[in-house]
């Protein structure tokens, strides 16, 4: 049941993008059919003077180029954006930055993106064009949206209709409004979503935008799913998919039809589920989409099973077969968790088992590469701050320096003309001397700022380690949890075993199961465990060793939970030792060490 309602809200958030889809497939077409002029842009640049009219064809370049070629886009915007700040253009550094965020938004890496929105947000209030400053606050929706920083994106969100009510930007206001209503609906305040919604639906319907009403349909219809009203959610669903239909949209069909199928099994109304999602899967082949292929493939294979179709199993396999084939952890991850959901519903609680199993794996594997990647976007926005800054600093150095070459050239011509005239020449240099000196005041204070962050990287880094160590401590309650849990599995088999002695093939098959568990899950917690705490300590083990090279793999591994200050009681649990056991190999520990008395084992090993 988990997984089928993790498949819902894929499914849900899969049809609120679609406004989102439609409008990058919508840019690609505009960007093919203007190629060719932006070509020509590009070739005159190199013949153009570094002023601002320059800056502003290397935006123009920049934004066409975005979410298309996002390598080309940052090479063009961050270019505008040195000749802006050497130019004291302030509209061309606060479009630059944020086209540079937006660039970083396409890439998913949302942390930098929202970075850079911030800095343009002064630059761009400078200019007072509301225009571009509700964008501005839109594009900050949208990236916060996507961190779960629900508040501030509400925030932003109502920014930006606060201006395009002013300006009159109708299609702006109504994609604000839906962005709210999503939010709202994650959130489970299904009532206020609905209510943004409608008016979403009222503005699109005043502008005359089929798509857009389309895709309010299909959010009122997961509004209506939500407060499981399942047969007012579908008929929503069939109103956007006859727009999408007229229109000839074949990814939003597709979306239509396979939403339209999970519904209709939530109904019960196999059949007719299966019909939609064949309709849906067809589609997706044409287009060669794996993604939309393999989840509406499992959708399909539990619409057969249920109704005793056991081909579905033969699909559901194939289709992990093609998951497999695609580059895509997370939707390998789900593809386990929902293959495991099927095979229980078959009663094949040995195969659901394996799948969960694997589900399970993928799942702590890609939680710890998520935290690994935190911390590579954590270095590389401090690396681009310390550019930037660089950038900004050589910029003024060189404004500086021309002004420097310009008085020259005027002493060298006028030298002759009087001791008047040398008089403002002088009093021009010491001028510009005044300025080289508080250039070189503000490198110190520059300088002095760039030790601060990195007293406050380090403590920040302290801070994540501090974090990371009570992950694990309570990645090793969730092992205790799940021990439990598979010791009170066994004990029931263990029953059944007893009850079917009248039959001794069952009894084998239910010994070889509980063996199977017992094997695999001793050796599977620890590996997990081990995993973990060598990411986060990873030198531990070899200055244990130094420390004391006679000791055993078994008192390794006591000694790392201990270095955790897990209780006595909390190792045994994990190790399957009784609680003398524990302690017999602590009092080993502390003759190893040489330490007086136990009180002194855990603090020694905390220090390692």
């Amino acid at each position: 049941m988990l997984h089928y309602k993790l498949f819902n809200n894929y499914i849900s958030t899969s049809v609120r993008a679609d406004l989102f889809l439609l409008l990058l497939f919508t840019m690609y077409s505009s960007l093919l059919s203007g190629q060719e002029n932006y070509g020509k842009i590009e070739n005159r640049l190199a013949g153009m003077v570094d002023d601002t009219a320059k800056a502003n064809r290397l935006l123009t370049l920049g934004k066409h180029y975005c979410s298309v070629e996002n390598d080309k886009a940052l090479m063009y915007l961050q270019e505008a954006y040195t000749l802006s700040l050497s130019n004291e253009y302030t509209e061309g550094i606060g479009k630059s930055l944020l086209w540079i965020g937006r660039v970083y938004y396409y890439e998913s890496n949302f942390l930098l993106a929202g970075k850079y929105l911030e800095k343009a947000k002064k630059p761009l209030e400078a200019t007072g064009d509301d225009q571009i400053l509700s964008y501005l606050y839109f594009a900050q929706a949208a990236n916060l949206k996507v961190l779960g920083n629900y508040v501030r994106a509400i925030e932003m969100f109502k920014k930006s209709i606060s201006l395009s009510i002013k300006v009159g930007n109708k299609k702006r206001l109504a994609t604000c409004y839906m962005g709210i209503g999503g939010i709202l609906l994650d959130r489970k305040d299904a009532t206020k979503a609905f209510s943004y919604f409608k008016e979403a639906l009222i503005l699109n319907k005043e502008t005359d935008d089929t798509v857009s009403i389309a895709n309010v349909f299909s959010n009122i219809a997961g509004y209506y799913h939500s407060i499981g009203l399942l047969d007012s959610s579908l008929f929503y669903l069939d109103e956007a998919l006859k727009l999408r239909t007229k229109l000839k949209l074949d990814r939003h069909i597709a979306s239509s039809e396979k939403y339209i199928g999970t519904i209709l099994i939530e109904m019960g109304k196999y059949a007719e589920a299966e019909n939609s999602l064949r309709h849906a899967q067809s589609i997706f082949k044409r287009l060669n989409e794996r993604t939309g292929i393999i989840v509406t493939n499992l959708s399909l294979a539990t619409a057969m099973v249920k109704q005793g179709n056991l081909k579905g199993f033969d699909l559901a396999n194939q289709t992990l077969q093609l998951a497999l084939n695609v580059n895509n952890p997370n939707l390998l991850s789900f593809v386990y968790g929902k293959l495991s959901t099927l095979y229980a519903v078959n009663n094949n609680y040995q195969k659901a088992f394996e799948f969960q199993k694997k589900h399970i794996k993928l799942k702590d594997s890609l939680f710890t590469s998520a935290k690994e990647r935190m911390m590579e976007e954590l270095e590389t926005e401090f690396q681009t701050k310390k550019k930037d800054e660089k950038i900004e600093l050589l910029t003024e150095k060189n404004r500086i320096q021309r002004k420097n070459n310009i008085l020259l050239g005027i002493l060298i011509v006028f030298f002759g003309v009087g001791v008047v005239l040398l008089f403002f020449l002088f009093k021009m240099k010491s001028v510009a001397f005044m300025r080289q000196r508080k250039l070189r005041e503000q490198e110190q204070v520059i300088f002095k700022q760039e030790k601060q962050l990195i007293v406050q990287e380090q403590k920040l880094l302290k801070e994540q380690l501090e974090s990371k160590n009570r992950e694990l401590a309570s990645k090793v309650l969730e092992m205790i949890r799940y021990n439990d849990a598979i010791s009170s599995i066994i004990e029931k088999l263990e029953t059944m075993s007893h009850a079917l002695k009248a039959n001794p093939e069952a009894q084998k098959s239910i010994h070889n199961i509980i063996k199977d568990i017992d094997s695999n899950t001793k050796q599977n917690i620890w590996d997990e465990f081990e995993k973990v705490f060598k990411n986060i300590h990873s030198g531990f083990y070899k200055k244990l060793i130094e420390v004391c090279p006679d000791i055993t793999s078994s008192e390794i591994k006591i000694a790392a939970l201990l270095k955790l200050n897990l209780t006595t009681k909390e190792i045994a649990a994990i190790t399957y030792k009784s609680e003398g056991g524990i302690k017999t190999t602590r009092y080993r520990l502390r003759q190893k060490l040489k330490l007086s008395s136990d009180e002194k084992l855990i603090p020694f090993l905390m220090q390692l």
